[in-house]
């Protein structure tokens, strides 16, 4: 970028006021963690936990997940038409962040206290059943809260500045909390497997369950009780049709969802983690030492963000950082290659490729949000209306797509790997009669494959071009439309 483009930047920064403080934008980023604390349990967690601790066959598991994404292709842009179509006093959006997570945190103690209600005596099909229900209500009521929170991000300021501080604030406070059960699950099995605690891994999720469920929760509510929604629009009802159309329409949209649709493929590595660690390094806890300096140095991440937005555009910025991490895990595969169960070998590189991976991940947490947010400026530009239940709606739908197929892709692959359940330890073991060397597929699995897979998502940016000075032009005249509309206003009064 040159210097005069970041002058002109620095301008607008100067120029803009700002209209979300610092206590609002703090809470939006707790709420955000509230929400992630189950969510992200149940998207690291589901596979392992439906097939080792609840006991479901492995390939009804699969097919379930991948019934469910086929599921959110039309549950979410439905929510989305929901969402744009409502008009009340309080927004389109917050009247659903009140009271939704309620009864959001009423279906993941549900859910995660399945083996607990339905007891080891419970049937194959009992245990299918209770699944298939309450995964379906859990996800449906996700979809319902989670499509307007992100809309506010959009709608909680007409300042792009003042979105891209709470989109940080929220990922980057999630990603300190929301992975603390995670650390908790991942100590309890090694706990569990030597017998050091006096539970066991149905109590420790359902316990995971109702701290999800609760305080979890609670804290979400805020985002519909502490902040304000200040682009409202109070146009008339959009007809279904015209808000379907509007995601087609939407060229720069539809290359982002091309993106994340491909990025299924490279996500499927995020099953084995816990399969690798526990089979071929015999300590799942080492996955914690492994993730510390990548935690930090994602948690650095973010407040450097805005000085790579001011160097290059979004769109380089995801690209840049896509490949710096798919070149280090693959630096990482081949120099593990011969030492695959080596911990001396192996940790070191894990925290190496977390440390590269953890910048990717920071990156890709904000970014495509915040692009999802100008996308939604951009037909306002050429319409006229603001669409952020649809616009949004993709966000979340792609966030859903992609990790339930990934989770389906992966737990299909799990019989191919060699891995069967050890009932008496509730995990999935290397089975003793597999064909092929399943420690090093599993090394493959978690490094390589899913870095090489996951490269095919930049195809769709090399069309996207809502950036550079095309972006500036909308930005800027959105905010002359706006001040010119709030004046009309206060004149007429």
């Amino acid at each position: 970028m040159t210097e005069e483009k970041v002058e002109s930047i620095e301008k607008i920064e100067q120029k803009e006021k700002r209209y979300v403080g610092v206590k609002e934008t703090l809470t939006y980023g707790v709420a955000n963690a509230g929400q992630c604390i189950g969510y992200t349990t149940m998207i690291q967690q589901r596979s392992y936990f439906l097939t080792s601790v609840l006991g479901v066959n492995t390939s009804i598991v699969a097919a379930w997940m991948g019934i469910m994404a086929f599921w959110d292709a039309f549950n979410d842009p439905i929510m989305g038409v929901i969402v744009d179509k409502t008009r009340t006093r309080f927004g389109k959006l917050r009247p659903y962040l009140i009271y939704v997570p309620m009864i959001l945190g009423i279906t993941t103690i549900m859910f995660f206290g399945g083996p607990v209600f339905l007891g080891e005596s419970a049937s194959q099909l009992t245990r299918i059943i209770y699944m298939c229900i309450t995964y379906f209500v859990w996800e449906f009521f996700y979809t319902i809260g989670d499509i307007p929170f992100w809309g506010l991000s959009s709608a909680i300021s007409p300042s792009p500045l003042d979105r891209s501080r709470v989109i940080k604030s929220a990922r980057f406070i999630s990603g300190a909390i929301s992975g603390i059960p995670g650390i908790i699950i991942t100590l309890c099995l090694d706990l569990s497997r030597n017998g050091k605690i006096p539970f066991s891994l149905s109590q420790v999720f359902f316990v995971i369950g109702i701290v999800a469920g609760t305080l979890g929760m609670y804290l979400f509510s805020l985002a519909g009780t502490k902040t304000k929604e200040r682009v409202v629009y109070v146009n008339e009802e959009p007809k279904l049709s015209e808000c379907f159309a509007f995601l087609f329409k939407n060229k720069p949209l539809m290359l982002i969802v091309a993106s994340n649709l491909i990025s299924v493929l490279g996500g499927i590595g995020g099953t084995f983690g816990v399969y690798y660690y526990y089979n071929a390094l015999g300590v799942n806890s080492l996955s914690l030492i492994a993730g510390i300096p990548g935690t930090i140095v994602g948690w650095l991440t973010y407040p450097l963000m805005s000085k790579m937005e001011k160097r290059w555009t979004s769109r380089q910025i995801i690209v840049k950082t896509s490949l710096l991490s798919a070149a280090a895990t693959a630096l990482v595969f081949f120099i593990g290659c011969n030492h695959y169960t080596d911990i001396g070998v192996v940790l070191p590189l894990f925290m190496f490729q977390g440390v590269v991976g953890a910048i990717s991940g920071s990156v890709g947490s904000v970014i495509p949000t915040k692009m999802i947010g100008e996308t939604v400026d951009y037909m306002e530009y050429k319409t006229g209306k603001r669409n952020e239940g649809m616009a949004f709606s993709v966000l979340t739908f792609m966030g859903k797509l992609t990790g339930t197929l990934s989770t389906a892709l992966g737990t299909a692959l799990i019989p191919f790997v060699g891995l069967v359940r050890d009932s008496e330890s509730e995990m999935m073991v290397v089975s003793p009669d597999s064909p092929i060397n399943s420690k090093f597929w599993l090394w493959a699995l978690v490094t390589i494959i899913p870095a090489a897979l996951g490269l095919l998502n930049l195809i769709p940016y090399k069309f996207y071009d809502l950036e550079g000075e095309k972006l500036e032009i909308i930005q800027r005249e959105l905010l002359e439309r706006r001040e010119m509309a709030a004046l009309a206003e206060k004149e007429a009064e």
